[in-house]
């Protein structure tokens, strides 16, 4: 099989997966779809390394993982870069406008799961999304490096976490 139809083949089956680990690491849609397109360049221009040593979703699912916290690293140069800049600014005394202020509401469940979820640790979030994905115990333990045990004591303290924010949220939806 050619790359191309190797690409059409891995794309059609996993860019739902894809996309939903983009929604676990980034709000924005328009960024979103950028980190998404980001991933799938990726999977393409590392195709051909792919040598088989683990399942190919588990290659994949770490591919987009890794790309969505590379887009995470950049985006915290770029935000520590502009609290530089406007601090100089204010030293300077440069009036600077207020930001715009996010939303706390989300429009249904699952918009409030992903916010819930952008509130864990990237680690965590890595959890989630696995488990979303519907992933074994081993291929969790092989994604992270760690042993089959640790991987279900870190996938059951995450979800009594994700379960516990999804509490104050309904909390304060009410």
């Amino acid at each position: 099989m050619d790359k191309e139809s190797q690409f059409q083949t891995v794309l059609l089956a996993n860019s739902d997966r894809i996309y939903r680990i983009c929604c676990c690491y980034v709000r924005d849609e328009n960024v979103r779809q950028d980190v998404f397109q980001t991933a799938l360049l990726h999977l393409w221009e590392s195709l051909e390394t792919f040598q088989g040593g683990s399942q190919i979703s588990t290659w994949i699912f770490r591919v987009a993982v890794n790309t969505c916290l590379g887009h995470l690293r950049t985006e915290r140069r770029e935000q520590r870069l502009l609290a530089e800049v406007a601090g100089q600014a204010q030293r300077a005394g440069v009036p600077l406008s207020p930001s715009p202020t996010e939303t706390c509401g989300t429009r249904d469940e699952i918009e409030r799961l992903y916010e819930c979820i952008h509130q864990l640790p990237p680690l965590d979030r890595v959890l989630v999304s696995l488990c979303l994905e519907e992933a074994t115990t081993d291929e969790i333990a092989e994604v992270l490096g760690i042993s089959p045990a640790n991987a279900r004591v870190k996938v059951h303290r995450v979800k009594q976490t994700l379960r516990e924010i999804w509490e104050r949220t309904s909390d304060g939806l009410e």
